[in-house]
């Protein structure tokens, strides 16, 4: 390990039985959209917006 600390991480599981099989299960990961770019493209479009109409 690099860090000295050890970080528990909390995570979202989707669980879906499969079908045509007894007792089985597909374990997948819920993902989380990433906003941070949308936000920063928001930002940067809303500037240029009020820097055009200024």
């Amino acid at each position: 390990m690099i860090l000295d600390k050890e970080v528990e991480i909390q995570r979202k599981l989707k669980i879906e039985p499969i079908e045509g099989s007894y007792n089985s299960y597909v374990v997948g990961e819920k993902e989380k959209r990433d906003w941070s770019g949308n936000i920063y493209l928001a930002c940067v479009a809303a500037i240029l917006a009020i820097a055009f109409f200024t």
